[in-house]
C-alpha cells in the first residue's frame, strides 16, 4: 500500500511540474491554429481561437515567447486586421510589454547596446536597434539624447534618429518631456524624430514648438504638425490629450501605451517617476495640463482639467482604500493632489465638476463637489446640477455638501436640499452592477433587467470609458460585458477587472449575439454567458458576498446627512420634509439612527412616536440610540404631540433596569405628556 501511495505522490509531483509546460504548449498550439485560420482568411474561426488563447490567461512570459517565436509579419497581419482580432493582438502586445518591463530599465544592457550602434555593419546595427526596442523601449531614450543633440558627430546623430524612429511609439513620451531642454539643436532634432514617428500623442507638445524662439525648431514643428494631426493650437491639443488620459481613452492609453513611469525634465536630464497603474492616467493628464498652462496660462480649459486630474487621483486612492487595499504608500500622492486641487480654486473645481457630471464620472464628481463646498462662497451651478443627477451617489454627495455649506453660513438649506438630505438618510445600496455593451439597445435591456432585480446599475457602450468609470467605483457585485467591443478586446476588460483589488468578488458575465460560441471561446474566465439579455437570473444567482464598500459609503453619508439635518434644525431651518425619511432609518446602524433620532427632536410628530419608543425600549440596541429616541419622544410631546400606546412603553422604561441615561430621558418624555395622555396612562395603571 505504501508503494502505491508513493507512486501516486510521484505521479502528482510530475503532474505539478509538467502542467505549466503543458499549458504553454496548449497556448502555443491554439495560437498557431488561430494564425493558420487567419492566413486562410477564415477570420470568424480565427477570432474564436484567438479569444480562446486569451481565455487560457497566458502569462506575460508566455505571451513574450509567442511574440519572439512568431514571424514579425504575422504580428503585423494580426494588428492590421480590423475589428476584434486587432484588439486581441493589442492585448497580447500588452502582455508582451509586461514581460519586457522586467528587462527594460537595465542601464548596463542599454549602454552596451548603444555602443553596438557604432558598428559599420548595418545588419549588426539593425540588430542592436531591434534589441533596444524589444527589451528596453522608453528607457533607452536618456542614453540616446547625447547622440541626438550632438553637433560634432553627424554619424552618431543620424544613428540616434534612425534608432529612435524605429523604436516608434515606445519613445514618444520621454521625447516629449525632453522638449523642455534649453538646447535648441536637441529640441529641433526631437521634433524631427517625433514627426517621423507620427504618434498623435506628440501633437500638442510639437505644436507648442511652432512658436519657438529658435527658427529651426519652429520650422521643424510646423513641418511635423500635419503628420501628427495637430489642430495648430498646442494648448488646445494638450488639454484634449489631458482629457483623454483622465478618461483612459484608447487614443492615448491603448494596451501598448501604458507605462510604469511618468517622464519629466529636470536639471538638464530626463527624470522617470515611478507611478502605480491605478494613478498613471491622471498623472499623465496632470502632465498634459501642466504643459498646456505653460503654453497659455489664460486657457479656460486648463484649471478645470487640473481639477479633474487631481480629483481623479484622490478618487482612485479612496476606491482602493475602501476595498481594503493598503494605500499607505499612495497617501503622499493623494495629499499632494488635495493641495493641488485647492490651488485650482472654486472656478477650476466648478468647471471640473460640470465636465465630470456630463460624462458620468461619479468618483471624480464626488471629490469635486466636496471640494467646492469648502472653496465656493455659495452653492454653484454645477453643485445644483449634481443635486439633480440621476446617479444616487452623486446626489447624496451634493446634498451633504450643500447641507454643510448651509451650516457654515454659505447659503440657506432650502426645501430641495432638506428633501435631498432626507433621501440620503434613507438611501441604502444593496447590489451594484456595471454593463459594458456597444449594442445600446441590448445594453439597456440588460440594465433594466438588473435594475428590476433590485440592483443599482451603471452602463457604458465603450470598453475604455467603462473601465475608467469602474476604477473610480469603490465596489462592485457584477459586470456584464459584451464579447465584442469597438475599442478594446473583451478579454482585456475581463482581465483588468479581475486585476483590480476592489473587484475581487465581482461576478463577470458575457452577453453575446452568439452565446454558444462565446461560452466556448471565453471558457471559465467568466461566470457565464447570457443567452437572453432580458433574463439576468444567472447573474443574481451567481453573485457572491457583496463587496460592501459602496454600502458602507451610503451608510456614512446617511449618518452625515442625519447629523446635518439635526444641526440645521438648530439654526431654525424647517426640516419637516425629511421627517418621514429620518423615521424610516431608526432600524439602521447607530451612526445613522442616532443622528436621525436627534433630528426628529425638531422634525418629528405624533406619527413617529411609536417607532421611537420601540427603539428606546429595545435592550439589544446601544445606550446612545435608546437615549436619543427617548429624547425625540420628549421633544415631540413638549410640542403637543400625542403619545398613544407609547406612553406606557416609555413609563415602563423609566421604571426598568435600563441605563440611567435611557431611564432619565424616558422619564422626561413621560413628564412632557399631555394631560389626556397622562390621564390615560394613569387609568391603565389602575
Amino acid at each position: 500500500m505504501t508503494g502505491s501511495y508513493r507512486k501516486l505522490g510521484l505521479a502528482l509531483a510530475a503532474l505539478c511540474l509538467t502542467a505549466p509546460a503543458a499549458l504553454a504548449q496548449d497556448i502555443e498550439g491554439t495560437f498557431k491554429q488561430a494564425v493558420d485560420l487567419l492566413q486562410r482568411d477564415r477570420k470568424d474561426e480565427a477570432l474564436r481561437m484567438f479569444q480562446k488563447v486569451l481565455s487560457m490567461e497566458p502569462s506575460a512570459e508566455q505571451a513574450y515567447a509567442l511574440w519572439t517565436g512568431t514571424d514579425h509579419d504575422t504580428w503585423l497581419e494580426i494588428l492590421r486586421t480590423k475589428g476584434d482580432i486587432e484588439l486581441i493582438g493589442r492585448r497580447m502586445m500588452a502582455l508582451v510589454d509586461a514581460a519586457r518591463r522586467e528587462r527594460r530599465n537595465d542601464a548596463d544592457a542599454i549602454v552596451a547596446l548603444v555602443k553596438e550602434l557604432s558598428t559599420d555593419d548595418p545588419v549588426e546595427r539593425r540588430k542592436a536597434i531591434r534589441a533596444l526596442s524589444a527589451d528596453h523601449g522608453e528607457y533607452a531614450v536618456p542614453h540616446l539624447l547625447g547622440w541626438l543633440g550632438s553637433t560634432a558627430d553627424e554619424d552618431n546623430r543620424t544613428t540616434a534618429i534612425q534608432a529612435l524612429t524605429e523604436m516608434s511609439s515606445d519613445v514618444v513620451l520621454p521625447l516629449c518631456a525632453a522638449l523642455s531642454t534649453d538646447d535648441a539643436f536637441l529640441r529641433r532634432n526631437i521634433v524631427y524624430v517625433l514627426g517621423r514617428i507620427g504618434d498623435s500623442r506628440a501633437a500638442g507638445r510639437v505644436a507648442c514648438c511652432s512658436t519657438d524662439a529658435d527658427a529651426s525648431v519652429a520650422d521643424a514643428a510646423v513641418a511635423a504638425m500635419g503628420v501628427l494631426k495637430s489642430s495648430g493650437n498646442g494648448c488646445k491639443d494638450l488639454c484634449a490629450q489631458g482629457e483623454a488620459y483622465h478618461l483612459r481613452s484608447g487614443m492615448v492609453l491603448a494596451d501598448h501605451m501604458w507605462s510604469d513611469v511618468v517622464w519629466s525634465w529636470g536639471d538638464g536630464a530626463l527624470v522617470a517617476t515611478a507611478t502605480p497603474r491605478s494613478l498613471y492616467p491622471d498623472a499623465m493628464a496632470r502632465a498634459c495640463f501642466t504643459a498646456a498652462h505653460i503654453a497659455d496660462a489664460t486657457c479656460a480649459d486648463v484649471l478645470p482639467g487640473f481639477a479633474r486630474a487631481e480629483a481623479g487621483t484622490i478618487a482612485a486612492v479612496n476606491a482602493l482604500a475602501a476595498a481594503g487595499v493598503d494605500t499607505s504608500e499612495l497617501q503622499a500622492m493623494a495629499e499632494r493632489a488635495q493641495v493641488a486641487l485647492g490651488m485650482t480654486g472654486a472656478a477650476g473645481a466648478e468647471g471640473g465638476l460640470a465636465k465630470a457630471l456630463a460624462q458620468g464620472d461619479s468618483g471624480t464628481a464626488a471629490v469635486l463637489v466636496r471640494a467646492l463646498a469648502e472653496m465656493a462662497p455659495a452653492p454653484t451651478t454645477a453643485m445644483r446640477a449634481a443635486l439633480a443627477s440621476k446617479d444616487g451617489a452623486i446626489r447624496s454627495e451634493a446634498a451633504v455638501a450643500l447641507g454643510q455649506m448651509a451650516t457654515w453660513g454659505k447659503g440657506a438649506a432650502n426645501a430641495q436640499v432638506v428633501s435631498a438630505l432626507g433621501e440620503v438618510v434613507g438611501r441604502q445600496v444593496v447590489r451594484l452592477a456595471y454593463v459594458i455593451d456597444a449594442d445600446a439597445a441590448r445594453g439597456q435591456t440588460v440594465s433594466l433587467a438588473l435594475s428590476a432585480a433590485g440592483m443599482m446599475v451603471n452602463a457604458s457602450n465603450n470598453g475604455v470609458i467603462g473601465l475608467a468609470s469602474l476604477r473610480r467605483m469603490p465596489g462592485l457585485d457584477a459586470v456584464v460585458v459584451s464579447d465584442s467591443l469597438p475599442d478594446v478586446a473583451a478579454q482585456q476588460v475581463i482581465d483588468e477587472i479581475k486585476a483590480e483589488p476592489a473587484f475581487a468578488k465581482a461576478a463577470i458575465f458575457l452577453v453575446s449575439s452568439n452565446p454558444e460560441a462565446a461560452a466556448e471561446a471565453f471558457g471559465e474566465t467568466v461566470a457565464g454567458v447570457l443567452a437572453d439579455p432580458a433574463d439576468v437570473s444567472t447573474v443574481t444567482a451567481s453573485m457572491g458576498e457583496s463587496m460592501g464598500s459602496e454600502r458602507d459609503r451610503a451608510d456614512a453619508l446617511a449618518a452625515e446627512a442625519a447629523g446635518l439635518l439635526a444641526t440645521l434644525a438648530g439654526t431654525g431651518t424647517n426640516i419637516a420634509p425629511a421627517a418621514d425619511a429620518l423615521a424610516g432609518t431608526l432600524g439602521r446602524k447607530d451612526a445613522v439612527a442616532v443622528g436621525a433620532a436627534y433630528a426628529l427632536c425638531s422634525a418629528g410628530n405624533a406619527s413617529h412616536v411609536a417607532a421611537l419608543a420601540a427603539v428606546a425600549a429595545d435592550g439589544a440596541r446601544s445606550e446612545g440610540v435608546r437615549e436619543a429616541a427617548a429624547r425625540a419622544c420628549s421633544s415631540i410631546f413638549a410640542r403637543g404631540g400625542a403619545a398613544g400606546e407609547a406612553a406606557a412603553v416609555l413609563a415602563g422604561i423609566a421604571h426598568s433596569d435600563a441605563p440611567i441615561a435611557v431611564r432619565k430621558a424616558a422619564a422626561q418624555a413621560v413628564g412632557n405628556l399631555s394631560a389626556e395622555d397622562r390621564a390615560a396612562l394613569g387609568a391603565a395603571h389602575h
